[in-house]
């Protein structure tokens, strides 16, 4: 198999036509047909591990497929062509290293480079996003005013109403563009200014009433093709299948931890501690089921107090920035809450959880990054099988089933029965053994999520953009189309039909006619490309002809484009 990464600097690539490929391969002076899977693995591996690759791939391609052509690769390469010899014997090769990404970061709020007391996911997400991306790229991050937090993190005063600020930021010319949260619609126009790649985060990807789904909506329908939106697990991607076409757009590239900070420590020395703070005893001679989030209903508190009921036997230790109206209520006498932590402190709380209970129907937990830390720390988790949350886990949790809506109920996006949690989590604590190994795999699973790896992963994803981007940037050829009434002699009746006219703007004549018959469909959707993007096409054809008809005249009229233009 090709061992990757690998450079790719002395290879070009190129297509004929609407399905032929190659790639020439510099250093040999030699031309080579490819097929689409070689086309995407050498679009990889410059930035990627060859099990990253197969990853990567393997829901377009299958696994197989792509270790296949993995394979091939490496033959190729003992055969001197594509990754030669040549290549590690060239001292300008040996020296090189990428240009730094001069990137825009995008944010409502200021930038804040101590989050000791941040209790939101998508926030300390993005801070620990951007102190690992700083090694690989320059940052630029809006704010209210101009000043300088690192050496590669910049703020840049901007004001959204502010159009000169907007030219500014034309001028600098960024090599790409990372959103916050894609809620932050109000940057939406931005893609008109900066002709650079942006990469939306999708943090949440259901939740309060359609308004995540929607505003994801709005994204798509105004990303170019060399924009993408990163989602930290397959289930958004799942989602959104559902509603969209284009599901390349999506890309997977998981959350990370520290896992110097988040680490197993000595559990009694830690429940003796926590013990002491809190002034409960019980703490350190009991079972502790610990709970780490908002306390909120849809983040399961009103679930975990009903567990607490179900297990008096143990103790319940949570903590969360406030109790909000569960703070007027008795609850119940085994449960309880610790103030918030600072997250310098946060390991010695969780080190004191024998389990770790998350019972969250909010739909937004795309992937539970408070889930990943606890993970870190050596505690098993339980977690209902609702959105991302079993994808962290894998095999180092217990997953219950639980039911998911089509339609959120107020805020919930699905259910789960608090006796099946209560009886998850009651198996591990009556047995020990069990316990133990599940946290010593929690462990191992969190070390394979890093925050390097998804800073290099997002670095790689806006260094693919930007190939996208070159292919995209040339001539584009649109055909005058016209609209015309037509009698249908075997139906006997008056209909309609669109007419391709084989003339450009630019006053070629590609095709072999002059002229072409076809449905209203395609020519409406030819017409509507010369000023809007794919994603407003596909909402305009899934408005008037529903998905199916819409993804075929889709297809058909995308290749035509692609085959006119190659």
């Amino acid at each position: 198999m090709l061992v990757c990464p690998k450079s790719t600097t002395h290879l070009h690539k190129f297509r004929q036509g609407n399905h032929r490929m190659y790639v020439a391969d510099l250093n040999q002076c030699a031309v080579l047909e490819i097929d689409n899977i070689t086309w995407d693995i050498l679009d990889l591996c410059p930035s990627f591990s060859s099990k990253e690759i197969i990853e990567e791939l393997r829901k377009k391609y299958g696994s197989e497929s792509v270790i296949a052509a993995l394979n091939s690769l490496a033959a190729m390469e003992q055969q001197g062509l594509l990754f030669s010899n040549l290549e590690s014997s060239s001292p300008l090769l040996e020296t090189e290293t990428p240009r730094k990404l001069k990137i825009l970061v995008l944010q409502r709020s200021p930038y804040a480079a101590d989050i000791t007391l941040a209790a939101g996911g998508v926030s300390v997400a993005h801070h620990n996003l951007i102190k690992s991306l700083e090694v690989y790229a320059s940052l630029d991050v809006v704010g209210e005013r101009d000043e300088k937090f690192s050496e590669n993190v910049q703020g840049i005063r901007f004001q959204f109403n502010d159009m000169s600020a907007r030219l500014k930021l034309m001028q600098r010319d960024y090599d790409g563009v990372l959103l916050e949260s894609h809620p932050e619609t109000w940057f939406l126009s931005l893609i008109d200014y900066i002709d650079a790649p942006f990469v939306v985060p999708l943090h949440a990807a259901k939740g309060h009433n359609g308004e995540g789904v929607n505003a994801g909506l709005l994204w798509y329908a105004a990303m170019r093709p060399f924009d993408a939106f990163w989602v930290p697990t397959n289930s958004v991607e799942q989602l959104y299948s559902r509603f969209v076409f284009d599901t390349d757009i999506f890309h997977t590239i998981p959350y990370g931890v520290d896992p110097n900070r988040f680490q197993p420590l000595d559990k009694q020395k830690a429940k003796n501690e926590i013990a002491k703070v809190l002034n409960a005893p019980q703490i350190a001679t009991s079972p502790v089921v610990g709970f780490f989030s908002r306390f909120q209903p849809e983040k399961g508190a009103g679930v975990y107090i009903k567990i607490a009921e179900r297990l008096p036997h143990a103790c319940f230790l949570m903590t969360a920035p406030m109790l909000n109206f569960y703070g007027h209520q008795q609850l119940p006498p085994n449960l309880i809450c610790a103030p918030q932590q600072p997250r310098d402190q946060l390991a010695r709380l969780i080190n004191a959880f024998d389990v770790y209970c998350f019972p969250s129907m909010v739909g937004e937990e795309t992937f539970g990054l408070a889930l990943l830390e606890t993970m870190a720390c050596g505690v098993p988790p339980v977690v209902p099988c609702l959105d991302g949350l079993p994808e962290v886990v894998g095999d180092a949790g217990i997953i219950v089933p639980a039911r998911a809506y089509d339609h959120e109920i107020g805020s919930f996006a699905g259910t789960v029965s608090p006796d099946a949690m209560a009886d998850a989590v009651n198996s591990l604590l009556t047995d020990e053994k069990a316990r133990l190994a599940l946290g010593q795999k929690a462990r191992e699973r969190a070390l394979t999520f890093t925050w390097d790896k998804t800073a290099q992963k997002v670095i790689g994803l806006f260094r693919k953009l930007q190939r996208i981007q070159q292919l995209e940037s040339g001539y584009k050829r649109h055909f005058a189309i016209s609209f015309s009434p037509y009698f249908n002699n075997r139906r006997r009746q008056i209909e309609s039909r669109s007419i391709l006219n084989n003339i450009t703007t630019q006053k070629e004549r590609p095709l072999m006619k002059d002229r072409y018959a076809q449905p209203i469909a395609e020519g409406l959707s030819l017409t509507l490309l010369k000023k809007h993007s794919r994603h407003e096409v596909e909402a305009v054809l899934h408005h008037l002809y529903g998905r199916e008809r819409a993804e075929l005249v889709l297809e058909k009229v995308f290749g035509f484009e692609e085959a006119i233009n190659g």
